[in-house]
């Protein structure tokens, strides 16, 4: 084979080669109460869902607080409204007024920094269904944080 006809062939080879596909890896762990560490919060408007959720990022961490076990998310619901909403019987609000340690006063806008670079004890659990309502199988299952239940740093009630 020719110079030339060689360089055409590797120049065809790379035109149809397939280009590497890229996931996410969602970490599953053992479902129970872990301590961890908030890094982040951010609201946003999810398409698929067409509704506003706050999304926490957490490091649930080992018991002795220093190696992180897995990078896990609190989902929090805040309606489909045109702008995110908080009412008083949603899980945002009444995870917002915990983390505060007190209710919100009038001039208040409920910010998600409430909850950011917080040492916490949350509960850990398996997700249940996919992002078409269906029942996942259990290898097909991850974890995220279904609850926050003590905030160990922070604000504190008065």
């Amino acid at each position: 084979m020719s110079d030339r006809a060689n360089l055409i062939s590797r120049r065809k080879r790379k035109e149809y080669s397939e280009p590497d596909i890229t996931w996410t890896h969602t970490p599953r762990i053992e479902p129970g109460t872990y301590p961890a560490f908030s890094r982040s919060a951010r609201l946003y408007k999810d398409g698929t869902f067409q509704r506003w959720v706050c999304s926490v990022q957490f490091d649930v961490l080992e018991a002795d607080l220093a190696t992180v076990k897995a990078r896990l998310t609190w989902f929090l619901n805040m309606g489909e409204a045109e702008k995110p909403h908080a009412g008083r019987r949603g899980l945002y609000w009444c995870a917002w007024v915990v983390a505060n340690g007190t209710q919100p006063k009038r001039s208040d806008r409920l910010s998600p920094r409430v909850f950011v670079s917080r040492y916490a004890l949350v509960l850990v659990g398996d997700t249940t269904k996919d992002f078409k309502q269906v029942k996942v199988r259990e290898d097909s299952a991850y974890s995220v944080v279904r609850n926050v239940l003590r905030w160990e740093t922070g604000r504190r009630s008065r």
